[in-house]
């Protein structure tokens, strides 16, 4: 006995009949197809136990024969029970409209639609609980359908124009894709989601990893007038289903797959050029290899063009192209020259004021007492001058070599120290404690400028970082790849790795150099390595091949020594800043073999050049070098061009081939080499 039937294309239980003064003579008919009778409760004959016996209310197939009714597969069906956010959202629909029998006329199928408006043959479909794709497949079969489904207790935030919700289950995530109209997610705030793009997105809001969709930001009126709710909607539906209630708004977000990098990528670039830059905040941009960050900062400066911008970048070659840009309100310095222009606008130096450099064979010169000292005993003053110029932490010399170097004399460096203060010994390294000691960024930098870009931001001096974060209140923009720092060596510094609690970062993923299937291994190769291609190119990296004997490309080299070994039986080659080093290698070798090297004098060579040279004797190192130069050509006529990774830092090619002799643990450099090409990376 049925305990459901269907009454004028919608589906109803007994109770309904009562509460909508349904005729209780119907038509009613089963999900079956055949018609259905009420019967009503009566009393019958007396049980076993001599009370009345009452019947339940029930529907049941006629029978023309006497005897029992006839059985049916629906026979105990009843109304599936609902969620309360289902039942709420139905009863917001006129009651004609819930419920409806849609039926497929190809294949019979059927299906009770939860509001559907007869005059567009549109339905929509509420669901709160999980669903199959089949499911939607058979449902979608019977009519046109558009879908609501409840996030109310999700995860929802909005950026900009996207508004991001958590997806609650792997059910849904897969369901959304098989609707083929309009899915809208209910929030329960003021703003509604419509999910254009079923896709999920793997992305970071607030130090959170999360799996999201990405939709388009609508009004409950967008909703209405999409949908069937148009028609069918109540007036107290409407008023029930409004909020004033707004979405949480965040800052920033972050690419954490593929699909969201490229989503994302483009969205924050112009994001950054709406920027209203506030006065005491740091705001960090991480750009991966090939990412255009110098020029995203060029665009920055035009964008602002009534403001005075300072520009400083450890690397010369940078400061020279910005130089090389038409833009009137972008000042660009590297770090020494900037502390020089500092220096000079304090004491009123002329600007041919002439830079010391300390060396143990020109120390005599500044000071005629170690003229007879050893070669070792200078550098090791020299050494310790300088490291603490460099510190951080201590401002006069005494308390350094109190802390340092407990029980040594500190006399000849407080002497140093004093005439670097007096402006008698002028270095670079002394300028800049100099700067640090008696804030010179304070009064010049906030004075003169507006805003300061700080370029290649993962190689920073300490000191320089130390100043512009503490002295500077301005606006403060650092730029950077941190997995390209590399000059650790040198004394630098990642400077993302000490910036302050509060930064804004910001992350640029796309590489304009760079294709896949590259970028798919380096992101595979480098933990926390963001980065997609930014356009349609190919980038092949090759594992254990060399590059055809007809190619042309760039050969990189950790260290000088397998540069030069490679060099002697390489025909056809060029090598960059050939003739300075081999100056400098000669000069190398022959202090080497009349003095040894200290400890700190080898820490300050990128390489293991000066353990090389000196297993060399004279006539060594002349064939080497001789058989070089007979491989030499010029540049055009080269069919191999030969650099230190670190010389190649910034410069891209076609093509490029890495030798094997880089460490294990120097996993930025290995980055850097292999984000050096455009076509093809060979690794040996």
């Amino acid at each position: 006995m049925p305990f459901i039937a269907i009454w004028n294309h919608k589906l109803i239980d007994i109770k309904e009949i009562y509460r909508r003064g349904i005729p209780k003579t119907g038509p009613f008919t089963c999900l079956c197809g055949k018609n259905l009778i009420l019967r009503q409760q009566r009393t019958a004959k007396q049980s076993p136990e001599g009370l009345p016996k009452k019947y339940t209310e029930h529907f049941y197939h006629p029978n023309s024969i006497k005897g029992p009714h006839k059985s049916c597969c629906y026979a105990n069906t009843k109304k599936n029970p609902q969620s309360e956010w289902h039942q709420q959202l139905s009863e917001c629909n006129k009651y004609d409209s819930r419920e409806y029998l849609t039926i497929n006329p190809k294949t019979s199928r059927k299906h009770f639609v939860d509001v559907y408006d007869i005059s567009t043959n549109r339905g929509l479909e509420f669901q709160h609980s999980p669903i199959s794709s089949e499911s939607i497949q058979s449902r979608e079969e019977t009519t046109k359908l558009d879908w609501i489904f409840d996030v109310t207790s999700q995860y929802i935030a909005i950026w900009e124009e996207l508004i991001m919700c958590e997806i609650p289950t792997k059910n849904w995530e897969q369901a959304v894709t098989a609707c083929k109209n309009k899915v809208f997610l209910h929030t329960g705030k003021k703003e509604w989601i419509l999910l254009e793009d079923r896709r999920s997105f793997h992305i970071e809001i607030e130090n959170k990893k999360r799996n999201v969709w990405i939709g388009k930001i609508q009004t409950f009126e967008d909703v209405i007038r999409q949908t069937c709710l148009k028609n069918t909607l109540l007036p107290k539906g409407k008023q029930f289903l409004t909020s004033s209630q707004e979405i949480e708004r965040v800052g920033i977000l972050y690419g954490r797959c593929n699909d969201s990098m490229a989503l994302l990528d483009p969205l924050i670039r112009e994001f950054v050029f709406g920027i209203e830059f506030e006065k005491t905040l740091t705001y960090a941009i991480k750009c991966v290899a090939g990412g255009g960050k110098t020029t995203t900062l060029l665009k920055l400066a035009k964008e602002n063009p009534d403001e005075k911008i300072l520009y400083l970048s450890f690397n010369r070659s940078l400061v020279q192209e910005i130089e090389r840009q038409p833009i009137p309100n972008l000042y660009s310095y590297t770090l020494d020259g900037f502390i020089r222009q500092c220096f000079i606008s304090k004491t009123h130096f002329n600007f041919n004021i002439k830079i010391q450099h300390l060396r143990p064979s020109t120390f005599t010169d500044l000071y005629p007492w170690f003229r007879t000292k050893p070669f070792t005993m200078k550098q090791k003053i020299i050494n310790k001058y300088n490291e603490f110029c460099r510190n951080t932490s201590f401002l006069n010399m005494i308390d350094f070599m109190k802390s340092k170097y407990p029980g040594s004399s500190y006399i000849h460096l407080s002497k140093m120290w004093q005439d670097t203060c007096d402006n008698k010994l002028i270095t670079f390294n002394g300028l800049r404690k100099l700067a640090l000691v008696q804030h010179w960024f304070k009064d010049y930098v906030d004075k003169r400028y507006d805003m300061i870009f700080v370029d290649e931001a993962q190689d920073f001096e300490p000191i320089m970082l130390e100043m512009i974060l503490k002295d500077i209140s301005n606006p403060k923009v650092f730029v950077g790849d941190p997995h390209q720092a590399i000059y650790e060596w040198r004394g630098a510094i990642n400077s993302f790795d000490y910036l302050p609690s509060d930064t804004f970062h910001i992350e640029f993923y796309n590489s304009w150099r760079l294709g896949n299937p590259a970028c798919t291994f380096i992101q595979n190769k480098f933990p926390d390595c963001w980065i997609v291609p930014g356009k349609n190119n190919s980038t092949y990296i090759h594992e254990d091949i060399s590059p055809p004997i007809t190619m042309k490309y760039d050969y990189l080299f950790r260290s000088w020594r397998h540069l030069l070994k490679t060099a002697a039986k390489t025909p056809h080659i060029w090598i960059n800043n050939y003739e300075t080093k081999i100056k400098d290698i000669k000069k190398l070798h022959s202090k080497l073999k009349r003095y040894p090297m200290s400890k700190e004098e080898k820490l300050s060579f990128q390489d293991d050049l000066p353990k090389f040279l000196i297993t060399l004797d004279f006539n060594a190192l002349n064939n080497l070098i001789s058989n070089i130069e007979k491989n030499l050509v010029t540049e055009k006529e080269s069919m191999c061009r030969m650099f230190t990774i670190h010389a190649y830092k910034g410069l891209e090619n076609d093509n490029i081939r890495v030798f094997n002799d880089i460490g294990k643990d120097e996993i930025n450099l290995y980055y850097v080499a292999l984000t050096r090409s455009k076509c093809h990376t060979y690794l040996i």
